[in-house]
């Protein structure tokens, strides 16, 4: 049936050529879902055109569907992957009702054969003119910059700049220091990683976002053992353990999280000292885990964080560990699909050699034991890498061994 589609359309005279043009497409798609989602975690009033969302949501859908229906050569093992992600995301959808995991399975499938560094490039551009343009709008007073002050004597003051809570400000930087080092990759230099240095510093002071602060701390000086010792790391990262290490790592970061959650007590001090440094995550772990128990597609899940408002809400309750709100809110099945999905982009970019994208996924992980960000595809663009090219000449090859037929 695919087939017949495909011979009625060229039958139409037009130049279809899908794969020349789909990854411009796909960009431009990507930089309106990205941008949208990065508005609304903004302080910006913006009214939004009547049924804007659903609209571009059918749209992405319709495109990604006569994407794929057009590809040539997608092999069977694809063609199943594809299925088992649609149909996993489907099910969390329908049963919990978040939406935004029907945008992020448009994102991944549509992904499929293009360039990765194009749509990390994508990220970059999105999120700098955003954040220039929401900062300049809190100087400004067209967006509300909220101000916290925290602490037993409110000596930690934290400032959003226009963004809905200063954590999601310093996420944003700190994802788009990934996404930059991505792109540089070897050809990072001392300077641009001083200059990361240096701004991790200005965010911790402007946000005292101490999570993203030790990651940005983290990212600078692996990138500086990596650049100055090149040929010991690389040696370092072409070893099998450290693969089996790097895709078994995101297991044992999520059984410890949970484990660690579920037998809080209050009568246990070791667990309170740690809970303690982790700003309640722990007990806030345990709490989530008791009122919604864990199921295979998730569940609604109704949480009240501090973002929005810098007044204190007498009731706070909020599932930051990354790893605990998947389980709980999109479930358990969906939980191991999105490893599945990690595991396989880790093991790409291992056969690729893709050294610093190996190390920014790790620090995502790292920092996501703290924060809620990773399932958030506005934030984290390695959500959608499982069916992307990994690099240019792939991509190339792959396009060159495509013939043309002609079936008019």
């Amino acid at each position: 049936m695919i087939k017949d589609m495909k011979t009625r359309i060229s039958k139409l005279n037009i130049d279809f050529d899908f794969e020349a043009y789909w990854e411009i497409i796909y960009l431009i798609l990507l930089a309106f879902f990205v941008g949208m989602r990065f508005l609304l975690s903004t302080m910006f009033t913006i009214y939004w055109p009547k049924y804007f969302y659903r609209t571009l949501t059918v749209i992405g859908v319709v495109l990604v569907l006569l994407h794929l229906m057009m590809a040539k050569d997608i092999s069977k093992k694809e063609i199943a992957a594809m299925l088992t992600v649609t149909f996993v995301f489907m099910m969390s959808h329908y049963v919990s009702g978040y939406d935004f995991l029907v945008d992020l399975l448009i994102l991944i499938l549509g992904a499929y054969r293009v360039n990765f560094r194009n749509i990390l490039k994508t990220y970059i551009a999105v999120w700098s003119v955003l954040l220039v343009v929401t900062i300049i709008g809190a100087m400004t007073g067209l967006a509300e910059n909220l101000v916290y002050y925290q602490g037993e004597g409110g000596e930690r003051v934290r400032m959003a700049l226009g963004i809905c809570y200063p954590t999601d400000l310093a996420a944003y930087v700190v994802f788009l220091m990934f996404a930059y080092v991505c792109v540089r990759d070897e050809y990072i230099t001392y300077l641009e990683i001083g200059v990361m240095a240096v701004l991790a510093g200005a965010l911790y002071y402007i946000t005292d976002a101490r999570t993203d602060f030790i990651v940005m701390e983290m990212l600078v000086v692996v990138a500086l053992l990596a650049k100055k010792f090149k040929k010991q790391f690389e040696k370092l990262m072409n070893k099998r353990f450290t693969k089996i290490g790097c895709m078994i790592f995101p297991a044992v970061m999520c059984v410890l999280v949970f484990v660690l959650s579920y037998n809080f007590t209050y009568d246990n001090m070791n667990l309170v000292n740690i809970d303690a440094k982790m700003s309640g995550r722990l007990s806030l772990g345990e709490w989530a885990l008791r009122d919604y128990p864990p199921n295979a597609f998730g569940q609604y899940v109704y949480e009240k964080g501090a973002g929005g408002s810098a007044e204190w809400n007498d009731f706070y309750f909020f599932i930051d560990s990354s790893y605990l709100s998947i389980g709980i809110k999109y479930g358990i099945v969906f939980l191991i699909m999105i490893w599945w999905n990690l595991a396989e982009i880790i093991k790409k970019n291992w056969n690729k050699k893709a050294s610093y994208m190996l190390i920014c996924i790790m620090m995502i992980l790292i920092q996501s034991i703290m924060e809620h960000h990773y399932i958030q595809y506005w934030y984290n663009p390695f959500l959608v890498a499982m069916l992307a090219v990994l690099d240019t000449e792939e991509k190339n090859t792959m396009i060159n061994s495509y013939t043309i037929e002609d079936l008019n």
